[in-house]
């Protein structure tokens, strides 16, 4: 298989510009299939709008070009005690963000403040501040960081309430991200939105982004590294069809584009002007269950939706080579995979007997919703009773190439045993938005990409704090599961640390918390002439490449 020459010093995954400008030889041109949510880094969990990011915005922490090894980046070195309660950084001097505001150690400590504690004025309630929960525990007091202080110019002190297996690894990624605090004032609840973009300290500075067309990046003159490549500016063409995509790439009119079609594959290979790269499989496409629907607070039921699909048949149709069948929600390639929890077999009897012994002989094809009370619990009176409905990914992501075609044949699966399912779906922003507050009732499609090569990304991100219900799961709750994956974050060996998250699996498939479906290497389209670019395993697209297209 062709692949293209990386041969630059650190990694971007950067856009698409209109077809005129493609022949400029200091654009990278790359087609998107669909809009950010938000160009702030914690308001925010989708991989497009983590793509526009990445270009200019850094953290203490980066990854090193296309593997998960983690380099110094804002943060020059740091030092922890001995128990592991108090890291301090020393950050890099003569940084600058775009819009002059100067990085020290107050604009780090105020980052990471506003991200944490719910009373700082600039954490907006509008905003969701996602990955702050999800990389420290919660807010406020629940957050494993106790505080942030700049104890000088240029040292940053964390003092947390427990040790933390993962908060190191955790400054790598997009999401902690630093953005300019003069900035952020002045917007308000505009900032991330397409009038303002981000102001950050990276390579590439915000222009303009037109919603539903593109969104334009160009080199900031005053970066504090230099940079290789001969790249200036940087656009995200949005092309929402995999085949329109393909097709501009053909063209010339993009430079680079993701999730190339299964059918496509060949014609790259045979095509000299094209060049592929797969990115390594450390993702999960997995089917989730709303537990205020009453049908699938039954376990018998979600086991019988469990075994009435074929997944092999679904990755054989819809997925590259390379992809597998998912038993877990750890990729196999990640430590703490679970070898030992078996394959859910296709078994459409199976699953109908399953059914008939839950009470449903005939399956069903509505669905029961109960409601939630003001502390989050979920209650046993009865709001609404609505057609039971499988939820499908509205676009094309890494981990799932065709919501709906995927979707419908699940449809058909469960209608082989009774269950009649209507598809829906909306769009992106409201889909997540849906799926966070947990109003996606019936079952859903959704899937996670590594932000960090450590199994509490995949299992801790979504179960932790399930002592009490957790909307964004689909209202899941599980204390034993809660407490394990704390114990787990907690602990700083990886050897102690591994039969922990096996463990975690193994809750998970038995209370068949989930549906797991695919874990797939992304195929990614280049034009040949365009050189550096690596293929980040965590989706962490910083490279700088080289544009000999003319």
């Amino acid at each position: 298989m062709k692949r293209v020459i990386s041969s630059v010093l650190f990694a971007v995954m950067l856009l698409a510009i209109a077809p005129a400008l493609a022949q400029d030889g200091t654009t990278f041109t790359w087609g998107t299939f669909g809009n950010p949510v938000s160009l702030d880094s914690m308001n925010t969990t989708d991989g497009i709008s983590f793509r526009v990011i990445t270009q200019g915005c850094e953290g203490l922490l980066r990854f090193d070009k296309g593997t998960t090894n983690t380099l110094p980046n804002l943060a020059t070195s740091w030092e922890t005690s001995e128990d592991g309660l108090t890291w301090v950084f020393q950050i890099r001097e003569g940084v600058s963000f775009h819009d002059g505001t100067p990085l020290n150690a107050e604009a780090v400590a105020w980052n990471f403040n506003r991200w944490g504690n719910t009373d700082h004025p600039e954490h907006f309630e509008e905003f969701i501040f996602t990955y702050y929960e999800y990389f420290y525990g919660g807010f406020d007091d629940e957050s494993v960081i106790a505080s942030v202080e700049a104890t000088g110019e240029y040292e940053v002190t964390f003092t947390l309430n427990a040790a933390n297996g993962v908060f190191l690894t955790n400054m790598a990624p997009t999401m902690t991200s630093l953005h300019s605090p003069t900035a952020v004032r002045e917007n308000g609840t505009a900032y991330g939105d397409p009038e303002v973009g981000f102001v950050c300290t990276g390579p590439y500075q915000f222009v303009e982004w037109l919603p539903d067309q593109r969104v334009v990046l160009e080199s900031n003159p005053n970066y504090w590294r230099e940079t290789e490549g001969n790249v200036d500016r940087v656009v995200f063409q949005v092309i929402p069809d995999n085949a329109a995509r393909f097709a501009a790439l053909r063209a010339g009119q993009i430079d680079g584009t993701e999730q190339i079609n299964v059918e496509d594959l060949d014609a790259i290979e045979m095509d000299d002007s094209l060049a592929i790269q797969m990115r390594p499989p450390l993702n999960i496409l997995y089917v989730a269950f709303n537990f205020r629907v009453v049908e699938l607070q039954d376990a018998r039921v979600r086991r019988a939706i469990s075994m009435a699909f074929d997944r092999e048949a679904i990755v054989e149709a819809f997925y590259p080579p390379g992809a597998v069948v998912a038993k877990t929600q750890v990729p196999p390639s990640l430590w703490g995979f679970n070898d030992d929890i078996p394959f859910e077999a296709y078994d459409p009897d199976g699953a109908r007997a399953l059914l008939a012994e839950a009470g449903y002989p005939d399956g069903f094809s509505t669905m029961t919703i109960v409601g939630a009370d003001e502390d989050g619990n979920v209650t046993d009176e009865v709001i609404d009773q609505r057609p039971f409905t499988i939820w499908y990914q509205p676009v094309v992501r890494p981990y799932n190439p065709d919501g709906q075609a995927i979707g419908e044949a699940m449809a058909s699966y469960l209608a082989d045993i009774g269950i009649d399912a209507t598809l829906e779906t909306r769009d992106w922003g409201e889909f997540l938005q849906l799926g966070r507050q947990g109003e996606l009732f019936g079952i859903y499609q959704l899937g996670w990409s590594a932000d960090t090569p450590d199994p509490d990304n995949f299992t801790g991100t979504f179960f932790i704090n399930t002592t009490n219900p957790l909307p964004r799961s689909g209202w899941y709750q599980n204390p034993e599961l809660d407490a394990l994956l704390k114990t787990a974050r907690a602990t700083s060996s990886q050897e102690a640390r591994e039969p922990m998250y096996q463990q975690a699996d193994q809750i998970l498939h038995d209370d068949v918390a989930r549906l797991w479906i695919a874990h797939t290497g992304v195929p990614l389209g280049f034009r040949s002439c365009i050189e550096g670019y690596y293929a980040n395993p965590v989706a962490e697209y910083y490279s700088t490449v080289v544009n000999n297209c003319g």
